[in-house]
């Protein structure tokens, strides 16, 4: 393995920032070769430290050693058995993070090396996570960003794509934790059309054989199975092999059935679509259906809006459009429908949609409509007339309308800051006093800019009031001023 020699052009002169005091690589590197040696000697009695020294070295001395050493270290880490403690995990993650790095930079090399080492780190995705308690986190997201470098590597090692679609294979039918499905997409370019192939023909004949052992119950692996098998059939656009992989049941789901309808537009097939959509149209509930549910709901109903006007349903399209907006003040769903419209027609339906949102039931969603839409004007009035409704505990939406409103709409960004600023303060809510005390201070700053104040309070009044009853929260007064603010 021969190692390319950097030239004066592969990097750029390191530029100094700050004084000569600096932690920086200018700095650093002014301190001179010998004596940095020193240090790094010094630093040596660290095992990661150690380590990255030791592969350093052999990476500038070229040869297959880098490649050795990195088999070695990964195959100690898969003998290990014992579980990694929480307090441990960061420096296993940056230990194992250093040598998929080498494994990247070994290859511009030699690719075939680098490739057969970043699927060996692969391979202890499984047994590493499992050692965990809670396989999320630093140590996961190692196996995530080697998955994901892994295709570069293999087109350049020019991986046999019937071997790679084994190793593919192996690997996901190995992975407990459902890292390694993307692998089929990253890996697409290098497989080709006959490691596809291959890929389906392992999958469909390992479902086979499990589903005469497993026809009782649900199996992990053939679940894992048929979702491999559905992500090669979207490469290579085939929708009927998408939906054989559900069984007939599972047709009568609406997110199946979202997804199959989805597909067969995209094929032109706007009939078959219509029918799955309706074989899988989603129960109607009551109002107060949790989120699942009404982001399954919306899934379902924008391709099935999709699917009648590729049928030339047309009207019947808009007159769910118009219903689905009045029920949920949803955006696209409006946006949908003007579309829809003659010249003209889009102004006064725009006109009706906003009257519909002002006297919405639900303030929150009015507010997030005009601030969407967007309609900084109709937020404003529907604030100033419906100020009874603010929900002082929806800090989200209330932080950022209030930052989109306080340029020209000063008075309605106060309210909205004193309907925080009272919830936290009339409850008690300690963790967001320093919240509170800046929302204070932003409604301080916005007070000269507003001329009238109307039926509201001033800024004065308003302090007054909230220091007759919180004054003797002690926390909300440390937090204003140590922002400068008084109480």
């Amino acid at each position: 393995m021969a190692r390319a020699k950097a030239t004066t052009t592969d990097k750029p002169a390191k530029v100094r920032k700050g004084s000569k005091t600096t932690l920086s690589e200018a700095n650093l590197a002014d301190l001179g070769a010998e004596r940095l040696a020193t240090i790094l000697m010094d630093l040596s009695a660290d095992s990661y430290v150690k380590r990255a020294l030791k592969l350093e070295l052999l990476a500038e001395a070229g040869g297959d050693s880098l490649a050795v050493e990195i088999s070695k270290r990964l195959a100690a880490i898969g003998k290990a058995t014992s579980r990694i403690h929480w307090r441990k995990r960061a420096a296993f993650a940056r230990d194992l993070d250093l040598h998929r790095t080498l494994i990247m930079r070994l290859a511009a090399a030699d690719a075939k090396a680098a490739l057969r080492l970043m699927l060996d780190l692969l391979d202890l995705a499984t047994p590493v996570l499992n050692r965990i308690n809670q396989p999320e986190g630093v140590i996961c997201d190692v196996f995530i960003e080697a998955r994901d470098g892994l295709g570069g590597i293999a087109l350049e090692a020019k991986a046999a794509p019937l071997d790679l679609a084994d190793r593919t294979a192996k690997l996901i039918l190995s992975d407990d934790h459902a890292l390694f499905g993307a692998l089929i997409e990253i890996l697409a370019p290098a497989l080709g059309p006959a490691g596809l192939g291959r890929l389906r023909q392992n999958f469909e004949t390992t479902l086979a054989a499990r589903a005469t052992r497993h026809n009782a119950a649900y199996d992990v692996r053939s679940a894992m199975l048929r979702d491999g098998l559905r992500r090669l059939a979207d490469l290579s656009g085939d929708v009927d092999a998408y939906r054989a992989t559900f069984a007939a049941p599972h047709l009568k789901a609406p997110l199946v059935a979202t997804e199959i309808g989805r597909r067969l537009l995209a094929s032109g097939r706007p009939d078959e679509a219509l029918a799955a959509l309706m074989a899988g149209a989603p129960l109607e509930k009551a109002r107060g259906q949790d989120a699942d549910d009404f982001a399954e709901r919306a899934a379902w109903e924008e391709v099935y809006l999709d699917a009648l006007q590729a049928n030339g349903r047309q009207d019947e399209a808009q007159r769910r459009r118009w219903a689905g907006f009045e029920a949920t003040l949803s955006i696209s769903r409006l946006r949908s429908f003007l579309k829809g419209l003659a010249d003209f027609d889009d102004v006064v339906a725009e006109d009706d949609a906003k009257k519909i949102a002002a006297e919405f039931h639900r303030f929150d969603a009015a507010l997030a409509f005009f601030l969407g839409w967007p309609d900084l004007a109709a937020a404003s009035r529907l604030i100033l007339h419906r100020h009874g409704a603010i929900n002082g505990a929806d800090e989200d939406l209330l932080t950022t309308a209030a930052r989109r409103l306080e340029g020209s709409y000063p008075l309605a960004a106060t309210l909205l800051l004193r309907a925080m600023i009272q919830q936290t303060l009339t409850y008690g809510i300690a963790v967001r006093y320093k919240h509170a005390a800046k929302h204070l201070l932003e409604a301080e700053s916005l007070a000269p800019m507003i001329a009238n104040f109307g039926e509201f309070q001033d800024h004065k009044a308003f302090v007054d009031d909230l220091r007759i009853a919180h004054g003797r929260k002690q926390g909300f007064r440390a937090e204003l001023e140590a922002l400068g603010g008084a109480f």
